[in-house]
């Protein structure tokens, strides 16, 4: 997509040259009598003009670092992101050597790698509280140092020359794990852009807006020609064939510095207005080029690049050196402290190992703030580490709590904002949770400054409603993100359930089609198929049909064996019982007397059990001699229903087994009395 250029035009060149300074001169001399008039001195809108403390750490030279008893850490990791520890638990590292780095698996992701501060052991790899607003914990690796301060020289295996192009350069940086010293800590290497061209003014910031913050303003002084040759190295792998260097007002020893370093080169000098927040990469590009940056956009896109004093002064270093960064020069200032100052301060120190140093008026029994007043943070505990984007250690006892009153809807805050936000609207929307309107009013275009809680009236701290509403609308984001993959998911499901249908469809149809062609090849062979099942049908029937007929026609001349089986079955089990009751009499037989009475108890069961099975015998033979005559007499009754009937054979049988029966008890009782009597 292509972009303005990052040149103004030579109507606006005129009008910046001529006009911008006699509006800065009747803004100085209006201010009297209009404070707010103040504010036509700089091109971007609002800002505040706060009470500076910079002397308090200005009248003191830099420190001689300071090697700690323990070095902290804190690995910073992104979301679903792996790393690579380079060691373990009671390891010995020398100065430089490299501790951790990303992982090859990761396919995105802005990790940079952590060497070692100095020589030492390795003590621990635990998690601590990170110097974050959160106050989260985090991994972390534990450096006790020996005091030898041994380091490995060229640790980035570098040659020593410029690189040419930038993807040399970024592998540098990445190596190096360089980051934007000015505070946002985005890694340098990613910030760069891969192909030469598209960057044509690179800034460099030096606007140090924090009314107590002198880090950078000692480092141009003491390393300007660093802070000079590491952005021309920058812009000679760019091809940038400008640079500009931005430093406020009150920074005079600062502009003489870099001025004398920048002579015969690319670099150009330019005092800005102090005023806060001038250090804003937004303000500061607006207030050189008058270009205001789209929202939802960089820099980059604009065709600017801008760098931090000490990013470049790191870059330097690196290039020409082959040093990580390791440490970092750090303001450690205050009210609370007696002798503030700066000091190159290893990464990792805790923050009450520097605050000791500067001589603290009272013990210090309450939170430090990294940072400024203005952006700074209260960190969790005060033995949290410094880190990379540590500029300040602030250290001012806490003041008596203010109440909060109502917004009086004076309009101060939409006045100070410098992004020409409406903090009003967005202090509403915030506090009622409707963050949709909150997110309309471009909240995420915020800053966080804090100009607007600075000139509130009624002490809202307006910028912790926004920094709320900013994470609440992000989880919101998450959430929906979340459902519309299972949203997908289930589309995706939904389509592959009935591609798979279709596909069986298919398949199905596409058998059916072969069986039909299949049939209508060979149309002489599925008719005699036909014709043989047809017969075979036919003579299944017919085979039923005679064994019915069968049955029918045998049924009068097997019941003769049937009923005479039935009766032997009943004679046969009869013998087996009286057998049965003879051989329990031959065991009781030695106590006659005794058991006489069991005996005729078993003797009247006998005869009760023989006469039940006499009687279901012959009703069973009655219904099978009442079954033959009905299917053999048929039809002589039908000819003839009125001919006598002749004496059924029925009777006689039963005649016949009552006394068969009565026979067989009379046996039996003759048996057991003879048995008895012998």
């Amino acid at each position: 997509m292509s972009k303005a250029p990052c040149n103004p035009s030579w109507f606006h060149t005129i009008l910046h040259s001529i006009l911008h300074p006699l509006v800065r001169a009747s803004a100085r001399v209006i201010a009297y009598l209009y404070p707010d008039a103040k504010r036509w001195q700089h091109r971007f809108n609002g800002g505040v003009y706060p009470q500076y403390h910079k002397s308090l750490s200005l009248q003191h030279p830099i420190k001689e670092t300071l090697i700690p008893k323990q070095l902290i850490l804190p690995i910073k990791l992104s979301a679903h992101q792996k790393i690579d520890l380079k060691v373990s638990v009671g390891d010995s590292v020398q100065k430089n050597q490299l501790l951790m780095a990303a992982s090859k698996a990761n396919k995105h992701g802005v990790i940079v790698p952590i060497h070692a501060p100095t020589s030492g052991i390795i003590t621990a790899i635990k998690h601590t509280p990170l110097t974050h607003p959160s106050g989260l914990d985090a991994l972390s690796i534990i450096l006790e140092p020996d005091g030898k301060n041994q380091s490995l020289e060229n640790a980035l295996n570098i040659n020593g020359q410029p690189p040419g192009e930038p993807q040399a350069l970024k592998t540098i940086l990445l190596n190096a794990g360089i980051v934007g010293l000015g505070g946002a800590g985005f890694p340098t290497y990613a910030k760069i852009p891969a192909t030469q061209g598209q960057i044509q003014t690179l800034i460099i910031n030096g606007a140090e807006c924090e009314p107590f913050i002198t880090c950078d303003d000692l480092l141009m002084q003491t390393q300007a020609a660093e802070v000079i040759q590491g952005a021309i190295m920058v812009a000679h792998a760019l091809g940038t064939p400008k640079i500009v260097c931005a430093i406020e007002s009150n920074k005079p020893a600062a502009i003489q510095a870099i001025s004398h370093a920048a002579q015969h080169t690319i670099v150009t000098v330019q005092e800005v207005e102090t005023v806060y927040p001038m250090g804003g990469e937004k303000q500061l590009l607006q207030e050189l080029t008058g270009i205001e940056i789209p929202a939802k956009t960089h820099a980059i896109d604009s065709g600017l690049l801008v760098f931090n004093v000490a990013t470049c002064a790191a870059i330097f270093k690196a290039v020409t050196q082959g040093e990580p960064l390791t440490q970092r020069l750090v303001t450690v200032t205050g009210l609370g402290l007696k002798i503030p100052y700066n000091m190159h301060a290893l990464i990792g120190t805790p923050f009450s190992d520097l605050t000791e140093l500067a001589q603290p008026k009272t013990p210090i029994n309450y939170p430090l703030i990294m940072g400024g007043p203005m952006m700074g943070f209260k960190v969790k505990t005060n033995q949290v580490p410094v880190i990379k984007t540590t500029n300040c250690i602030l250290a001012n006892p806490p003041e008596p709590e203010q109440l909060t009153m109502p917004c009086i809807r004076c309009g101060e805050c939409m006045e100070a904002c410098p992004i020409n936000l409406l903090p009003q609207q967005l202090f509403w929307h915030s506090q009622a949770h409707e963050f949709e309107k909150v997110e309309k009013l471009n909240v995420f275009d915020c800053i966080e400054c804090g100009c607007c809680s600075y000139v509130c009236p009624s002490r809202i701290p307006l910028v912790q409603y926004y920094r709320h509403a900013k994470s609440a609308i992000k989880e919101q984001h998450a959430e929906q993100q979340a459902v519309e993959l299972a949203k997908q998911r289930h589309e995706f499901r939904l389509a592959r359930i009935e591609r798979e249908k279709q596909e069986r469809d298919a398949r199905l149809k596409a058998k059916k089609e072969a069986v039909k062609q299949r049939k209508a090849n060979a149309p002489e062979k599925s008719q005699p198929s036909k014709k043989s099942s047809a017969t075979a049908a036919a003579r299944a029937a017919a085979a039923k049909r005679a064994a019915a007929s069968q049955k029918a026609t045998g049924s009068s001349n097997t019941s003769q064996p049937s009923r005479a089986s039935a009766r032997e079955k009943a004679i046969e089990t009869a013998k087996k019982q009286a057998a049965a009751q003879v051989g329990s009499k031959n065991t009781t037989n030695k106590d006659p007397n005794k058991n006489s009475k069991a005996t005729a108890a078993k003797k009247a069961a006998a005869m009760a059990a023989a006469k039940r099975r006499a009687k279901q015998n012959q009703e069973h033979t009655d219904q099978e001699a009442s079954t033959v005559p009905s299917s053999t007499q048929a039809p002589n009754s039908e000819s003839n229903p009125k001919a006598p009937q002749a004496p059924t054979s029925a009777e006689e049988k039963r005649k016949k087994a009552i006394e068969a029966a009565k026979k067989r008890a009379a046996e039996r009782k003759a048996r057991q009395t003879q048995q008895e009597t012998h």
